[in-house]
Formats: C-alpha cells, sequence, structure tokens
C-alpha cells in the first residue's frame, strides 16, 4: 500500500508543477460538449501505457524503446465538433502516433519510464509531448504478476486545424470556404494529463506475457484558435478538464535476449453531446499499439 501512495504522490507533485495545469484565460466548457470530446480523443491516442505488466529492473538498467499507435480516421460526422458541434474541422491529420521512450530501473522494484514526441512537423502537424511514468509491480507469483504504474503527460500538438490550407486557399464566403479563412490557421491543443493503471500479466509458453490494463485519467485540455476570418483574428481559447478511464489488453514476447515487442488493443469510452441531439453518447476510442523494447546493460 505505501508504495502505491507514493506513486500517487509523484503523481500530484507532477501534475501540480506541471506547465499549464489547471488552466485558465479562456472558456471554460463542459466535458461532453463536441470541441471537448475532440482533445479527449487525441489525448486518449497519447496515453502513457506500459504495454504490459510492470517488471522489476535492476537498479539503473536501462531500456530503450519506440511505440507506436494507430489513430483511427474519423467520419465527418465525428470531425463536426467546431461552434459546439456545426463546423466541420480537419482533424484527419496523421495515420500513427509515436514516441521514443527511456525505462530505468531504480532501488525497491521501481522503474521510471520517459517518453517525448519531438516538435518534428509532419504533414502540417507538430507535436511536443512529453510523458512520464513510475510503476512498480506490487504481487510476483511463479506465473502471475501485478503491478502499479502512474503516468503523466504534458505538451501540445499544433496544426491548420480550424482553416487547413486547402480550404484558405479559396475565396472567403465561397461555398469551399465558408467561414471565411483568409490564411491557413495555427492551433495549439494542449493535452495535459496525469492518471493511474493497475496492470496483470500471466507469463504463457515460450517466454511470452499477456496482459490485461484498467486505468483513470484527469485531463486537463485546452484549444486555442489562432485563425484570420474574413479580415479578422481569431484567437478563441477552450478550456475543459475532467476524467477518463479506459482498458488494454495485449501480448508480448521476447526476440532474442535483449529485445522484446509488445502489443495491446486499446479503448476509452469517451461521452459526447453531439446536436441536435440533446442526450450524451459514447463515442469511444478503440485503437491498436505495439512497443519495441531493446536492453542495455
Amino acid at each position: 500500500m505505501r508504495h502505491a501512495v507514493g506513486i500517487v504522490t509523484v503523481l500530484i507533485v507532477a501534475g501540480a508543477a506541471a506547465p499549464g495545469w489547471a488552466q485558465d484565460g479562456g472558456e471554460h466548457i463542459a466535458f461532453d460538449r463536441p470541441e471537448a470530446w475532440a482533445m479527449q480523443y487525441f489525448a486518449a491516442v497519447s496515453t502513457f501505457t506500459g504495454v504490459g505488466p510492470p517488471t522489476r529492473r535492476e537498479p539503473w538498467s536501462v531500456d530503450l524503446g519506440v511505440d507506436l499507435g494507430w489513430i483511427p480516421s474519423l467520419s465527418e460526422a465525428e470531425r463536426t465538433v467546431g461552434f459546439d458541434g456545426t463546423k466541420v474541422e480537419d482533424l484527419n491529420k496523421l495515420p500513427v502516433f509515436g514516441r521514443p521512450r527511456v525505462t530505468v530501473g531504480l532501488p525497491g522494484g521501481f522503474s521510471a519510464e520517459l517518453g517525448w514526441v519531438p516538435p518534428i512537423e509532419i504533414n502540417g502537424v507538430t507535436s511536443n509531448l512529453f510523458a512520464a511514468a513510475v510503476e512498480r509491480p506490487v504481487f510476483e507469483g511463479e506465473r502471475w504478476t501485478l503491478g502499479l504504474r502512474g503516468f503523466g503527460q504534458v505538451g501540445d500538438v499544433t496544426g491548420d486545424f480550424t482553416c487547413p490550407a486547402d480550404v484558405a486557399s479559396q475565396p472567403p464566403g465561397s461555398p469551399g470556404n465558408p467561414y471565411g479563412c483568409n490564411e491557413p490557421s495555427s492551433d495549439t491543443s494542449t493535452l495535459n494529463n496525469v492518471g493511474l493503471a493497475l496492470t496483470g500479466g500471466a507469463k504463457i509458453g515460450g517466454g511470452g506475457v499477456v496482459h490485461l490494463s484498467g486505468g483513470a485519467t484527469y485531463n486537463d485540455l485546452a484549444f486555442q484558435v489562432d485563425a484570420v476570418t474574413y479580415g479578422y483574428p481569431d484567437h478563441t481559447r477552450l478550456l475543459a478538464d475532467g476524467w477518463t478511464g479506459w482498458v488494454a489488453a495485449g501480448l508480448g514476447w521476447p526476440l532474442g535476449a535483449r529485445t522484446w515487442v509488445a502489443g495491446e488493443a486499446f479503448y476509452s469510452p469517451l461521452w459526447v453531446v453531439r446536436p441536435p441531439d440533446t442526450s450524451r453518447q459514447n463515442d469511444g476510442l478503440f485503437n491498436l499499439r505495439v512497443l519495441l523494447r531493446f536492453h542495455l546493460d
């Protein structure tokens, strides 16, 4: 129990110190508004899961890794999130999400993991997301293991979401540019979060491990519009915060003495009210992700 308390304490301190935490200076919107749903969706895509159960490592040992996650394409109805669910936004920018990781073994059976999406522009989108986690097995049997993982993320994603380049290239007010975009926008979505996950793993033949995880994430989200429409700047800022949950299940397998590959299916239910409906509906994220690790001495 004291290990779990320690992880939660680290998360609270990290969250309180994170830049942009408890954001202000904009319009606070309901967590189930379409704009908030879109921010939740991409925060869920980048959730810093372990893609496997926590492992007891030698203190100061190092693993290098990279994870890749599928970003499902959104339908036009799902992308109709602007202006409280009446304007289609350009959200299908990238099909995959990738992030290098480094994991360090710590005394007491703990491990610390860092991940970073560097600010490299791809298809008009620049992400700068820093993630961190602390994890530890809390039960270790001959075949079964159970562990806790605390995780968090700070950073943002910038792109021409509200006024994409192909729309801004058409005359303002025309059928192809009904909202009067004068130039491509440079909008920023801030995807800060912190959470806790419980993961169980079971050894199978050949050295593989199957796992099942469940977690809860507190999201502190913002969307900053930076556009010019009909000659006027639009600097609307929307803020939303709230809890989401998720589950994941997958399989890990050794590829030699130092290399490990694991994959999982991830699902997070996400609630939204889409006008003209007035009732909440679940429009969750389901995606697949894979993690490749290489163990150093």
